[in-house]
């Protein structure tokens, strides 16, 4: 049975949103940005990284709790930073390897600002079932569960070829390759960035290289973020409707729709509206709808007031009902197609691990303070 955790289980955004702290299918499950708020949405150790981090760490061990899952579920942590705070990665880092396993694989994302002034960090939380392969081999982290390979390269913006060599090593060594990408996301640095997101569309390890996120000019690193399976994907190549670059991939129950407006003259709401309606129609394509979304990441080019998240958000909340999905919303540095304001994408799952439909008719539960398992 699908399983959600709710939104205000531990703190509350100022306006009401259709989203879930975590949702649970099977033994995977996504999670929205965790930050370090308080009950009343109030920031706990402003500007202060390792602090935040030891906060959320914590935070994750409570919603993991919540869906009856332990801590080795936990594949990837993205760990999106307040780009001034970078300095401090290592012990933000040491704070999430000590509370789990140097196992799990963090992603570390550079972003301009939050919109809670004093927030440093936001995580999103992937987990899937227990595998038997994990690796770090030089730019390259890789971990499998029953239906998935989960794997992430870190390599200076001039090194991603080379790390590609050693994903494929090490996606060979698991009964997989890249024909088998089920979803992508990319960051590398701004003096990188048209460069990275040709070789990455070039290698098939991104559907659309306009979509590549800027890191900032500072980053070195460039990080690929992938999910492959080992069963046949069905690539929808991207393509351009009524000026949204739209891609999509499927596999057995999982999903992955991206799409990003080309439409330079109009501002980032209506570009989302824009985008939403074609995810809504490519959705359909798939025999599925919004309900079966499990995890949603927009990624915006913007200011950083707390106004302008929600008035952006407004229009993506509209597409869904409670309990809803994982949500992360946030500002990032640029893409690499500058007529964008926004990338969204969207996981979806197919019914649910045990064949129900996932709809809230059909008998989902919602987490609360008593863990309950599916």
């Amino acid at each position: 049975m699908r399983q959600f955790v709710p939104f205000d289980s531990l703190w509350n955004m100022a306006i009401d949103v259709p989203y879930s702290f975590l949702v649970r299918d099977g033994n995977h499950a996504w999670s929205c940005g965790q930050l370090a708020l308080d009950r009343n949405s109030n920031v706990i150790m402003p500007g202060d990284l390792p602090a935040q981090s030891k906060i959320v760490a914590d935070y994750v061990a409570e919603i993991l709790a919540r869906a009856g899952l332990s801590a080795d579920s936990l594949i990837r942590l993205v760990l999106f930073v307040d780009a001034g705070h970078l300095s401090d990665s290592d012990a933000m880092c040491a704070a999430f390897y000590s509370k789990f396993s140097t196992e799990v694989i963090l992603d570390i994302v550079p972003v301009p600002h939050f919109y809670y002034d004093g927030v440093v960090l936001e995580v999103d939380v992937f987990c899937g079932g227990a595998g038997p392969w994990s690796t770090t081999a030089a730019a390259v982290s890789l971990r499998t569960d029953s239906d998935m390979v989960w794997a992430s390269i870190n390599t200076p913006g001039s090194s991603v070829r080379a790390a590609v060599d050693q994903l494929d090593i090490e996606l060979a060594a698991v009964g997989t390759d890249r024909s088998h990408l089920l979803s992508a996301h990319w960051t590398v640095p701004t003096g990188k960035l048209l460069n990275v997101a040709d070789t990455v569309a070039d290698m098939a390890l991104f559907p659309d290289s306009g979509a590549v996120v800027s890191a900032g000019a500072d980053n070195a690193t460039a990080n690929g973020r992938f999910v492959f399976t080992t069963g046949p994907v069905i690539t929808d190549a991207a393509a351009t409707v009524y000026n949204v670059v739209i891609s999509a991939t499927r596999s057995g129950r999982f999903g992955w729709v991206q799409a990003r407006s080309i439409d330079r003259n109009v501002d980032l709401v209506e570009q989302t509206r824009q985008i939403m309606t074609a995810i809504e129609a490519r959705l359909a394509a798939h025999g599925v709808g919004f309900d079966a979304v499990v995890k949603a990441t927009s990624l915006y080019t913007g200011g950083s007031s707390a106004a302008e998240l929600h008035d952006n958000m407004s229009v993506r909340n509209a597409y869904y009902k409670r309990p809803g999905p994982a949500s992360t919303g946030l500002p990032v540095f640029g893409l690499a197609d500058e007529r964008s304001r926004i990338v969204v994408d969207v996981t979806y799952a197919k019914g649910s691990a045990n064949g129900s439909s996932g709809k809230p008719a059909d008998g989902l539960a919602a987490v609360t303070g008593r863990t309950q398992r599916s």
